[in-house]
């Protein structure tokens, strides 16, 4: 009753925040650590009898090439930043599911180099190509790099410039192509709502070569993308309704919902429908 608003801001926050999010992966890695059946490295380790279920921390440590040290006070919810290296090294010796590592990651707050969901799903992906050709309004799905994969002919009709062009990432469509700039009429703010989209993305897979490629060379090939880039501005999708100036087919206006797999939320099924 004596609290003042004061207790959920500043630094005491955070600093609970910190602690419960220590705490959550120290309690997972030894709970996982005493799952595993038997050491991997049982030659490396040497032969012994078990006395305990599971692993020691020692022998995590060890096959995980880490200070033991280190590894036990990650265990106790001690403040240790772990590498997104390390934590890879310590995953595959805990033989955690792809479910279980990208937890593990995501307790830490690190980029899992070797996560499989920076790359397309097979199955995800032809399930959303064959959505895109029985939706009648446009529609198409786009890659972790917002490059399209698949888009039916309403969609190609709408925009021919970007799909049926050379370079048809929407992005570079976005702000490399001038003609993109009479067809939407709103196009700066259009434009800045698009890369505080793409920034929620590029947070996921900051380490990706290819993800910083496209963004240097954006920033070098145009003025706007490198000003709207320096904002800093975050947005997920939502629904949004959005209005086109077709040079054939006139004013149009559309409801944009965007869908994302759970499998892998790198792909995006983005449908177009007419507003009446």
């Amino acid at each position: 009753m004596g609290h003042s608003q004061d207790n959920y801001r500043g630094t005491k926050y955070p600093t609970i925040h910190s602690a419960l999010r220590q705490q959550a992966l120290g309690e997972f890695l030894r709970k996982h650590r005493e799952l595993v059946a038997e050491p991997a490295g049982e030659k490396q380790l040497g032969e012994r009898r078990r006395r305990t279920s599971g692993l020691r921390r020692e022998e995590v440590a060890q096959m995980a090439a880490i200070s033991s040290t280190w590894y036990t006070r990650l265990e106790q919810g001690k403040e240790v930043t772990p590498s997104g290296a390390a934590l890879g090294r310590i995953a595959d010796v805990l033989r955690l599911t792809p479910a279980e590592r990208a937890y593990l990651f995501e307790l830490a707050r690190r980029v899992d180099q070797n996560d499989g969901s920076n790359h397309a799903d097979e199955r995800a992906r032809k399930t959303l190509e064959s959505c895109v050709h029985v939706i009648s309004c446009p529609a198409c799905v786009l890659d972790g790099y917002w490059t399209p994969l698949s888009w039916n002919d309403e969609m190609a009709n709408l925009f021919p410039r970007w799909l049926k062009g050379p370079e048809n990432n929407l992005l570079r469509y976005m702000f490399l192509d001038l003609d993109v700039r009479t067809l939407v009429p709103d196009w700066e703010l259009r434009a800045r709502r698009l890369l505080a989209l793409f920034r929620a993305d590029y947070g996921r897979h900051i380490d990706d070569p290819k993800m910083l490629d496209l963004v240097r060379e954006l920033s070098e090939e145009s003025e706007h993308f490198q000003r709207f880039w320096k904002e800093q501005r975050v947005l997920f999708w939502d629904a949004i309704e959005k209005t086109y100036h077709h040079p054939e087919l006139g004013l149009l206006k559309f409801y944009q919902t965007t869908l994302i797999p759970a499998t892998d939320p790198t792909l995006k099924l983005v449908v177009l429908h007419p507003c009446r």
